[in-house]
């Protein structure tokens, strides 16, 4: 099968144009019903593009227009098919992009895990010591008040006494000791 029928696309117009294409020795021609030539492929620029599996979509490999020729044609199209080298109907390569995108995102995946693993808790080794205490004692305020507001429905969000059991506290408020408060927690 050395000619088939196709549909062009210039790539600066939206016009679809019916045309004839031919397999030559070093690419397709490309000619409109009325002889008018849209063009000559070299079959190393051809690359196939996304489309339904009915259609064999063709665009020009590094060109700037978005230039595409549609066959309908399975014969035409396997035929097309054996000359263009970056053309692969049996779908190989996307199954080999797939795999691909696959283990990086599996590596990605495991890289992060690794470092929430291992790195966080090697970094916060090294910064504890340096961090003042104060600051240290403001942090861990600061998140009890959150942490216990989120869990305590009870008391809306109000601070517990640490370390002091309900008889003492009806009598009054006791002094808040932080070393029985770590302790006990």
């Amino acid at each position: 099968m050395n000619s088939g029928a196709g549909i062009y696309f210039d790539g600066v117009t939206s016009t679809r144009r019916d045309v004839v294409v031919e397999l030559a020795p070093d690419g397709l021609q490309i000619s409109g019903r009325d002889g008018h030539s849209w063009g000559q492929w070299p079959y190393d620029e051809i690359e196939e593009l996304a489309a339904p599996d009915s259609i064999l979509r063709l665009g020009r490999r590094g060109n700037a227009t978005l230039e595409r020729l549609e066959i309908r044609d399975p014969a035409f199209a396997a035929a097309i098919d054996t000359r263009a080298a970056y053309v692969d109907r049996t779908g190989g390569t996307r199954r080999r992009e797939r795999m691909r995108v696959i283990a990086w995102s599996v590596g990605a995946t495991a890289s992060l895990l690794l470092v929430a693993w291992f790195g966080v808790p090697a970094i916060a080794a090294r910064v504890t010591p340096l961090l003042p205490v104060a600051l240290e004692l403001k942090l861990g305020d600061a998140v009890n008040m959150q942490v216990r507001g989120m869990l305590d429905t009870r008391n809306a969000g109000a601070a517990f006494e640490c370390g002091v059991e309900l008889p003492q506290r009806r009598l009054g408020p006791a002094p808040l000791d932080r070393n029985r408060c770590r302790a006990s927690q």
